[in-house]
């Protein structure tokens, strides 16, 4: 187990063991949040990898009647969401 020292900015440096292991650097986003005394941190998926290619298709189904602009919109955010959720 690692220990840190927190600054008087409030930052903290993540042993670079830790970070290798997490697959993180520089410039990752990491979700903060305080649970039954814990403070943990769970790296975020890179949301702007994927791509419009990335889910092209994926709404069709031959017997679904058609979606309007909003409808499709809010169907392909939530189909990148699941795809980059760990």
């Amino acid at each position: 187990m690692e220990t840190v020292t927190l600054s008087s900015k409030g930052q903290l440096v993540i042993p670079k063991g830790v970070r290798d292991d997490a697959r993180i650097a520089a410039g990752s986003r990491l979700q903060v949040s305080y649970l039954d005394g814990e403070i943990r941190l769970r790296p975020l998926p890179d949301l702007a990898a994927s791509s419009l290619e990335n889910v092209a298709g994926c709404l069709f189904k031959p017997a679904r009647k058609p979606l309007n602009e909003a409808q499709t919109q809010a169907a392909i955010r939530a189909r990148l969401k699941a795809l980059n959720a760990p």
